[in-house]
């Protein structure tokens, strides 16, 4: 008997439509990100808001010892 060879239907991967471009070997360049320490304009609105909340704490307490 003869073995035809078959072939099976042709499929499209869709991985391989995504390659990544060949490795040029070495390391590669990171781009440079700036720190992430908040400067000092978030330091003063901190500040401000805590002077805030002490100040409502506080008439909060002299209102109820007052009635």
């Amino acid at each position: 008997m003869h073995r035809i060879p078959t072939t099976a239907p042709e499929q499209t991967n869709v991985a391989e439509d995504r390659k990544e471009p060949p490795f040029q070997g070495g390391s590669q360049p990171v781009p440079q990100q700036k720190d992430p320490v908040p400067g000092p304009g978030r330091s003063v609105a901190q500040v401000a808001t805590l002077i805030v909340s002490v100040l409502v704490v506080a008439a909060s307490v002299l209102y109820f010892f007052a009635h």
